[in-house]
């Protein structure tokens, strides 16, 4: 008799931004797919507004996951350099409300969070954390963004609190 298997978790994890945001797909504890999501700047030397860059990272989110059909999405909060900006809550809001119309369940955690655990300090730079995921995911040598490798982290981070009876942050 045969038995129905259940197919794999599919997580989305985020690293976003209103310039670019990074995502990373992972199928179990495996980052499958990378990748960066540009969205438009300024055009004619006008800047383009928040909520028109913002609505593309939504539509090019879509396609993502129409194309990768994640379980559950995972992001790192979009922040600024020592401020909270209004791009960037309407940017938090939105995507809230994006993961909630698509029914995907949605974790959000504070960038030093994730480098805490990831790399060891919550103020690791983007080449420690680079550095902290490569090495953890036996991804020496690979070729990633800033960006790419946030997102990753960020998954990895989201997969290793769902473990049962794991809480690295105590």
């Amino acid at each position: 008799m045969a038995t129905a298997t259940t197919p794999p978790a599919i997580l989305l994890a985020l690293a976003p931004g209103v310039g670019k945001t990074g995502w990373a797909v992972f199928a179990g504890r495996t980052p499958q797919a990378t990748g960066i999501i540009a969205l438009p700047r300024a055009r004619n030397g006008q800047a383009v507004p928040a909520n028109a860059r913002i609505a593309a990272l939504l539509h090019a989110l879509d396609e993502l996951r129409e194309r990768c059909r994640p379980n559950a999405a995972a992001l790192r909060q979009p922040e600024g350099i020592h401020r909270t900006t209004p791009a960037l809550t309407l940017l938090a809001a939105e995507l809230a409300r994006w993961a909630a119309a698509a029914q995907l369940p949605l974790a959000s955690y504070q960038s030093a969070q994730v480098r805490q655990a990831v790399a060891g300090h919550p103020r690791a730079s983007q080449q420690d954390l680079a550095f902290a995921v490569m090495e953890a995911l036996g991804l020496i040598g690979a070729r990633k963004t800033p960006h790419e490798w946030e997102a990753i982290a960020v998954g990895a981070y989201h997969l290793l609190t769902q473990s049962p009876g794991n809480n690295p942050d105590g």
